[in-house]
């Protein structure tokens, strides 16, 4: 079975994620991904490495119609994020474009003060405002910011919820799914996909 598995090339693995809904950015190359990761990486470690390097945000010269990740379907997270003002509405950014238009956010703002331990996050969502307080802990993301979003787009039953792929680590993979998505990505690429809470 690991043999089979890792045969499957970078094209293929491409093509099952697409069929998934992870999509690759119509502004990346074939030859930007080939530089990315060197050696056949893709085809040693597949499926996860290709998630990591398409959820993650492009190097060097892009169009400027790239949004800075090779997906708006993946993101592959560092949850040791957050240094200055910007980092809180970088995330709620990031994952209302991983909700493709379940989330709709408005007005997006935050302030990040670490020293002062002082962070928070607003924005408007269907005419409502929301204001949250964050924890400060170092540079680490408050979970329970996104746990908030995860629970607003759950209420808004819009078909797709936010999915979570452990790495082990500080990392994560987060993407936006149908439950039919979801159970496509688990069965054709064998890794644990779960709704994030």
């Amino acid at each position: 079975m690991s043999s089979e598995k890792n045969s499957i090339s970078r094209e293929e693995q491409l093509r099952v994620l697409a069929g998934c809904g992870i999509k690759l950015s119509p502004f990346v190359t074939p030859e930007y991904l080939a530089h990315a990761v060197s050696g056949g990486g893709y085809e040693k470690d597949p499926y996860l490495l290709l998630l990591c390097v398409l959820g993650g945000e492009a190097e060097g010269e892009l169009p400027e119609e790239l949004s800075g990740y090779l997906s708006d379907n993946i993101w592959h997270f560092d949850t040791e994020c957050i240094d200055d003002h910007g980092s809180y509405a970088a995330i709620a950014n990031r994952m209302a474009v991983l909700a493709q238009g379940g989330l709709p956010l408005l007005n997006v703002e935050d302030y990040v003060d670490v020293e002062e331990r002082e962070a928070w996050l607003s924005f408007t969502l269907d005419g409502h405002p929301y204001k949250w307080q964050a924890k400060v802990d170092d540079d680490w993301v408050d979970p329970f910011i996104i746990a908030k979003l995860t629970e607003l787009l759950d209420s808004r039953n819009v078909g797709k919820r936010f999915t979570y792929i452990n790495l082990g680590g500080q990392d994560c993979l987060i993407g936006c799914a149908t439950p039919e998505q979801r159970s496509c990505l688990e069965a054709r690429t064998g890794l644990k996909v779960e709704w994030l809470t």
